[in-house]
């Protein structure tokens, strides 16, 4: 990834990490309250709904990454994915401080402190779960990338092959213009036909 691409990408996840963290103060504090109108504050419902709130807004820093791929609309290269790959992980362990916060507080306010270092487990799995999840879809789109920004060797050859058409057309025209009387006709319209030709085999490879 190119400078510009990169300190691009920095800011959108540091945005993106200052919304998720908004965020998750918000439903925090929205289902504290719900849960406390409901008499089930000072219960494990509490503490199994931060675990929840925290999983969904983990998938949905993930999402928000790969979709900014299609939006920055990046080129191909060898280091792209492992470099998106370590900007994901360095979110996330922003992120998880924030998030292992409120499973904390959320111990506390049920009542049953104790119980943080049991359930701490089960969501730092659930984080490398999301990042295993990530990293596959990651490299479906990195393989999919590819593949529309690589051209095979066949494309190269065709390309090279439409090039040299042009640039014989443009010298045969160009005698024509110096000798009008020259049957030069044939040869650019055999070298259009042929151009037009490799252009639609072209594009049928690029189908694929």
């Amino acid at each position: 990834m190119n400078t510009d691409s990169k300190q691009n990408f920095e800011e959108k996840i540091r945005l993106t990490l200052i919304e998720s963290t908004s965020t998750l103060e918000e439903e925090f504090e929205l289902m504290l309250r719900k849960h406390a109108a409901d008499g089930l504050i000072r219960s494990g419902n509490t503490i199994k709904a931060t675990m929840n709130i925290i999983t969904e807004l983990t998938a949905r820093i993930y999402s928000e990454i790969l979709s900014y791929i299609d939006a920055l609309d990046l080129k191909y290269s060898p280091s792209l994915e492992n470099d998106i790959s370590k900007l994901a992980l360095d979110a996330q362990q922003k992120f998880k401080i924030e998030a292992i916060a409120k499973l904390d507080k959320s111990t506390e306010i049920a009542g049953n402190p104790k119980l943080f270092e049991r359930m701490l487990p089960e969501v730092e799995a659930d984080m490398a779960n999301s990042l295993a999840t990530f990293r596959n879809n990651l490299n479906a789109k990195m393989l999919e990338l590819r593949q529309r920004t690589v051209k095979s060797p066949i494309e190269r050859t065709l390309w090279a092959l439409e090039f040299i058409c042009f640039a014989i057309s443009i010298f045969v025209a160009g005698m024509w213009f110096n000798d009008p009387e020259g049957n030069y006709e044939p040869f650019l319209v055999g070298l259009s036909s042929a151009m037009f030709l490799v252009l639609l085999i072209i594009k049928r490879i690029g189908k694929q």
